[in-house]
């Protein structure tokens, strides 16, 4: 029988009053940006911070209100945005241009809640120019980017460090100048320690999916990664993922799972895109192909051992690192949440092909996969097609190797018919890899 977790109203509630908060919160500060970007510096200005991620907003969006995202990327559309941009950048800025906004909870606000600023990353050229698109139109709104360069084993290298960390310390500066508000290196400390040990616990509730059976499936990853993006830098969040972690932790000893028909393992390369397009999802399912892994739930809000000794490995970190780390000065916070972030998987795909290759390989081999599923987004710039073109050629001749164009949220831009197709050619392949091995 499938295994329910006990944890996840809570996860659901955290997301939900997040969201709610920055909605309709009386005072304090509205922050918007990118949930790629390090989020400790903003609680150095107070415990009344609220907090609108525009990836996490934008996912979660479309999967409970999917009539109102389409007509939000369809108002960016009609306002000159240009049809294979981002998805989820239209499908955020068309809120603003219908001055109305959907959270998870089902709730849609009229009026727009105009953030007080923008404290976001340039992750690809058009994700900083997201917000000041977003800026531009609610009359100038306070902006600081950071450059989050990477690749490779970047948190290692102390230039890298060095100047992803002297614009923080420049982010910090600005913070206080446009709020008027003291920063508090205390808040900023504790804040640090949450961002650092949420990504970290993470990283180990992922790496769990290792056993047989996987105790967690893709479509649960999707819905516990959010609190971890909207806002992981709160005392709630790490309780959250502790108690997730003891919960998952157990499955795993007792040989639970959420999806316990696990005839074939897959590993999955791509944006999250099930939620949106469950026709799919119910292909596999039917056979008992489960996804177990892949690098955007594991590495968007997860931290692992990286590049060891030349190669990627998937070994967690030991949560008990975090409480060790010397946070005493504001620099030293700087530096350590610098490299926690710049260790992020998905920054380094996306920087690095053989950083890339080498999390594939292995993925594959340290979750026991029977095939790999490879789904780049057409409007995402960072979701790195060629090199998923790439990683097809690689490992087709070793493992059952399916690609197809999807897209983040929008239906529109992807061949569901030919995806559907290309899913059931996956699962035969798989099947015919199972008997040849037995």
């Amino acid at each position: 029988m499938a295994y329910t977790l006990k944890a996840w109203p809570e996860f659901k509630n955290y997301q939900n009053t997040c969201y709610r908060n920055y909605l309709f919160a009386p005072e304090g500060l509205r922050v918007m940006g990118s949930t790629w970007s390090v989020l400790a510096p903003l609680k150095g200005l107070g415990d009344d911070i609220y907090l609108l991620g525009g990836e996490p907003h934008a996912a979660s969006l479309a999967g409970t209100l999917p009539e109102e995202s389409r007509e939000n990327i369809l108002a960016a559309e009609g306002a000159g945005m240009g049809y294979h941009s981002c998805s989820y950048l239209k499908l955020f800025t068309g809120e603003v241009i219908r001055d109305k906004i959907g959270i998870t909870d089902g709730t849609i606000k009229e009026g727009y809640p105009k953030p007080d600023l923008i404290w976001t990353t340039h992750l690809c050229n058009q994700h900083s120019k997201w917000y000041q698109e977003v800026s531009r139109r609610l009359g100038g709104v306070p902006f600081f980017p950071i450059d989050m360069i990477g690749g490779g084993n970047a948190e290692k290298d102390p230039k890298i460090v060095n100047y992803v960390s002297d614009q923080m310390e420049e982010g910090i500066n600005w913070l206080q100048k446009v709020t008027g508000r003291e920063f508090s290196d205390e808040l900023f400390a504790k804040a640090v320690r949450n961002e650092i040990k949420v990504l970290v616990l993470w990283g180990n509730i992922c790496a769990l999916n290792r056993s047989v059976p996987a105790p967690l499936d893709e479509r649960r990853l999707i819905a516990l990664f959010p609190p971890a993006v909207v806002d992981r830098t709160t005392d709630e969040c790490v309780r959250l993922y502790e108690m997730l972690f003891k919960e998952v932790k157990e499955m795993v000893r007792t040989g639970q799972s959420v999806a316990p028909d696990q005839r074939f393992r897959i590993v999955y390369f791509g944006i999250a895109h099930t939620y949106g397009h469950p026709e799919m999802a119910r292909i596999l399912r039917d056979v008992g192909a489960e996804i177990v892994a892949s690098v955007y739930t594991f590495g968007t809000c997860g931290n692992f051992k990286g590049i060891v000794n030349g190669k990627w490995s998937w070994d967690p970190i030991d949560p008990a690192w975090v409480d060790n780390l010397d946070l005493s000065t504001r620099r030293k916070a700087v530096e350590e949440l610098a490299k926690i972030v710049l260790g992020w998987p998905t920054w380094q795909g996306v920087r690095s092909w053989w950083a890339l290759e080498s999390m594939a390989h292995s993925m594959i081999d340290e979750f026991k996969a029977d095939g790999l599923l490879l789904a780049p987004s057409r409007s995402c710039e960072t979701d790195f097609r060629n090199g998923y073109v790439g990683l097809q050629r690689v490992f087709k001749g070793k493992i059952p190797t399916i690609e197809y164009d999807t897209d983040q949220v929008d239906v529109r831009q992807m061949d569901l018919p030919g995806a559907q197709r290309k899913t059931e050619l996956f699962v035969h392949l798989m099947e015919a890899a199972k008997r040849r091995s037995a």
